[in-house]
């Protein structure tokens, strides 16, 4: 099951193994650069949130981040959680300091829903806690969201009083689940064909099926031209992909890892698109992702719905971080084209995935990866792809995005 990433009534919270130096044709986003924050308060030991995520670090301290401007966020035990916004400077180190006031009011609140062990966010921050949990916080109007796997996030307003208990009951909505089909397609930017087969699947993943049914992960070739850009960014990850399904010809088109349609012609790649929607279900998966400083995280949530006569040494999960909507002033090949998309940027925990060999068939099971941010990359444009192959047969059996 595809997760898109989740926005909350006031802010985003986006819910990795480096990839190889960018070539200096990729396009550079000025935003990418980074600067300092040292941030300090009246007292120690105050945690710091950089855009509502937690940095790890405490006061006094600095945190790095992408120039623009950032909410951060101090907060405490016994003190009242303060936030301000801070613009970050190219190369600079901006200083800032919080006064925090200590709590002497208080009021809590027990928070359940129809589902158990929902992440309880409060004001949009992660208390840590799940449902059923009660909170204590200072008395007045909170902004309560509940976030689960598989199931749509949920927000209210809620007033705590002092000294009281407050009692709130969410309704979480389920998420249908349902089969989503991966196009794993090999292209060159010297390709000609590959101008043809990247128009078919751009139309077939944003318009006829839309990202809830079909996700695409394009791998750049060193052929025709070994020079492409973006297979020079991450050689060792293409080959991966290219030693295992042997590919020789650009475009080389693949559904579910077993389906080899025609790469120019769209009814060809449909007929095999419509042959893997009717699979049957076996496993649901969610997949969410942030950025905290100079580093993305991939959160990846796996359940077995039906994992009869399956191999479970044979599975492996791969997690892929594509970059979308790329482009260039002129073309970086001898094809023309000067915008691309979901091209794969660097693979999680590596190249050759994780076995899911003796992961629970009963229980959700969880799965982080993380990376560094790479100069040229461009946030808004990053997406996390998961999905469980077999390693024997190469059969796709289900994936998942952060694609809205």
């Amino acid at each position: 099951m595809k997760k898109i990433k989740i926005f909350f009534t006031l802010a985003i919270l986006l819910i990795l193994q480096n990839c190889e130096t960018n070539p200096p044709t990729t396009p550079f986003d000025p935003q990418q650069n980074m600067g300092k924050v040292f941030i300090t308060s009246n007292v120690s030991e105050a945690e710091i949130w950089i855009d509502y995520i937690n940095t790890g670090k405490f006061t006094p301290d600095t945190v790095e981040a992408i120039v623009g401007i950032h909410i951060i966020t101090l907060i405490k035990e016994n003190y009242i959680t303060k936030s301000d916004s801070i613009e970050v400077l190219k190369d600079s180190l901006v200083e800032f300091t919080f006064l925090l006031d200590e709590v002497t009011e208080t009021g809590k609140v027990y928070i359940s829903a129809n589902v158990d062990g929902a992440q309880i966010f409060i004001d949009l921050i992660n208390t840590g806690k799940t449902t059923p949990d009660t909170i204590e916080t200072t008395p007045g109007i909170h902004h309560i969201d509940l976030l689960r796997a598989f199931f749509r996030p949920s927000t209210q307003i809620i007033d705590v009083v002092k000294d009281s208990l407050t009692t709130s009951h969410f309704i979480l909505e389920e998420i249908p689940p349902s089969n989503v089909i991966l196009i794993e397609d090999f292209a060159n930017v010297s390709c000609i064909p590959c101008v043809t087969s990247n128009k078919i699947i751009e139309t077939l993943t944003n318009d006829t099926y839309g990202h809830e049914k079909l996700v695409a992960i394009k791998y750049p070739t060193n052929f025709p031209s070994p020079s492409d850009p973006f297979y020079l960014s991450n050689p060792t990850g293409c080959e991966s992909r290219m030693d295992y399904y042997n590919i020789f010809f650009a475009p080389t088109t693949i559904i579910d890892g077993i389906e080899r349609p025609i790469s120019t012609d769209s009814l060809s790649i449909k007929s095999a698109i419509d042959g893997r929607l009717v699979k049957e279900l076996r496993f649901r998966m969610f997949v969410s992702d942030l950025v905290v400083g100079t580093n993305y995280f991939a959160t990846i949530t796996v359940k077995v719905i039906n994992g009869s006569g399956i191999d479970f040494s044979n599975l492996v999960l791969h997690t892929v971080v594509t970059e979308t909507n790329i482009e260039f002033s002129t073309p970086p090949g001898s094809n023309g084209e000067t915008e691309f998309y979901d091209v794969m940027r660097v693979m999680l925990p590596s190249n050759a995935g994780e076995s899911l060999n003796g992961i629970s068939q009963t229980e959700e099971v969880v799965f982080q990866y993380f990376t560094n941010l790479q100069p040229g990359w461009v946030v808004s444009n990053l997406n996390t792809v998961s999905f469980v192959q077999n390693v024997s047969t190469k059969e796709i059996y289900q994936t998942c995005s952060t694609f809205e």
